[in-house]
């Protein structure tokens, strides 16, 4: 795990923050495609996110997966950082609105809407790879308004509330869905439409 692979796999983290910062300020159809300024930045910027990655990369490099995404939780912290420190109550209504859905689903409804969350993504950035942009503008947009979990914005989401002071023991087991779910969803594509495995 070389400095620039920690560098990049944290900024990704950052920017999705940002992303979901955006989302929160601004809510509704603006605010999700505003959220896209999140994961067009990754790509372009060639940032290591996990859900960006988790239907490319093969089996055999999964420790680097799993880094990537613990490296991308650090960098959705410091977007929670701002988040907090900006004191926006409409931010922090909107934030409560999507912790309550977080809370109040099922185990199996957060496994599955999130492997829908990884399909999109994974579509969106094969896209991207062959030069098709509209993926991305419109993916990001279409599972934050249907209400799918991304496993990374989720990160951002939870780290708002627990530097926040309203963190629970809840938060873990539906991340960790999330995360399962995203990881099956982005592979979808790959199994589907025989999508390379590369890095």
């Amino acid at each position: 795990m070389n400095r620039t692979f920690v560098l990049l796999a944290v900024f990704a983290g950052l920017l999705i923050g940002f992303g979901g910062l955006a989302y929160l300020n601004v809510g509704g159809v603006a605010g999700a495609v505003l959220f896209a300024f999140g994961l067009l930045s990754v790509v372009m910027c060639r940032a290591e996110l996990y859900t960006g990655k988790a239907g490319f990369l093969p089996p055999r490099q999964m420790p680097r997966l799993v880094a990537m995404l613990l490296l991308n939780v650090v960098g959705c912290l410091l977007a929670a950082c701002v988040a907090v420190y900006s004191k926006n109550e409409a931010l922090f209504a909107s934030l409560d609105a999507i912790l309550a859905a977080r809370r109040t689903a099922s185990w199996h409804a957060l496994l599955v809407t999130s492997a829908g969350t990884g399909m999109i993504m994974t579509l969106a950035v094969y896209g991207a790879r062959q030069k098709h942009y509209l993926p991305l503008l419109f993916g990001v947009p279409v599972f934050i308004l249907c209400g799918l979990p991304h496993c990374v914005a989720d990160a951002f989401y939870y780290a708002v509330a627990v530097l926040r002071g309203d963190g629970d023991w809840w938060i873990a087991g539906a991340w960790a869905l999330a995360v399962v779910g995203n990881y099956v969803g982005c592979n979808v594509p790959r199994l589907m439409r025989g999508i390379e495995q590369n890095d």
